[in-house]
Order: C-alpha cells, then structure tokens, then sequence
C-alpha cells in the first residue's frame, strides 16, 4: 500500500490567506495552492480539507526535487531536520517553484480558452451579417 505525506503551510499574502498543500505520493512531490480569504480558523481548514482535498488539482515535480527517505536517515539527523522545520515558517523553494510553473500553465490555459471563445463569438458575428444580408436581398 502505497503512503501519502502531507504537509500544510499557511501564511497572509496580502491581502488573504493562503495555504500551500505538498505531499509526497509515490516517491514524488506534489503541490496545490489553496486562497482562504480571510484568517481561517483550525476547523475552517479541516473542513476544508475534508470537502476538497479530492477536488484539489496537485503540480507534480520533477524527480530532481526528492530527497532521500527519511527512514534512511540516523536518528540525530532527523533529529536535527525536524527542529530546522519546526524554526522555518515559509513554503518551500520547491514548492514556489511548481506554484509558479503551475500558474504559469493555467495562464496558458486560459488565454488559449478566451482565443478560443473569440474566434467563435468572431463566427457568429459574421453569420449573423451573413443571414442579414441574405434577409436584405430577399425582401427586394
């Protein structure tokens, strides 16, 4: 059976919340970034989580961004490590990373949609000119 490893980070980027979801599936890191609006209580978040982490679209990285297992680690290093994370409050650089690649892909997404949409809204407007004309010649 396979084990997933959650991790969440919230923080105010102004003007809202935001939580930064990354969990490792499969030997690989996967990250989403989730607005909250204002300052979410505990059960906010949990409630949250329990409605839509199914629904959450999570950016794979690339395998370059995985470390070693944990459990390969000596006790005093891991030791080390999880008092380094407990001192450190911000996301990632990985994470900023695949968040960034991430926007960068739905900015794709959603110029091709609106190019998309123009082109046809530009057809119907041309067939509607089209039947005019077609109207006009007919009633003469």
């Amino acid at each position: 059976m396979d084990e997933v490893k959650s991790k969440l980070t919230v923080f105010f980027e102004d003007p809202f919340y935001v939580g930064v979801i990354e969990r490792k599936y499969k030997k690989r890191l996967e990250v989403v970034k989730v607005t909250f609006g204002k300052e979410p209580t505990d059960g906010e978040i949990l409630e949250y989580l329990n409605n839509n982490y199914s629904k959450l679209k999570f950016i794979k990285a690339d395998d370059t961004y995985i470390k070693k297992d944990i459990s390969e680690l000596s006790p005093k290093r891991l030791k080390r490590m999880v008092g380094k994370e407990m001192k450190k409050k911000s996301i990632s650089t990985k994470s900023q990373d695949l968040l960034k690649k991430q926007y960068e892909e739905r900015k794709l997404e959603v110029k091709s949609k609106n190019r998309e949409e123009k082109k046809q809204k530009e057809e119907r407007l041309f067939e509607l000119r089209q039947m005019k004309k077609k109207k006009k010649h007919k009633g003469r």
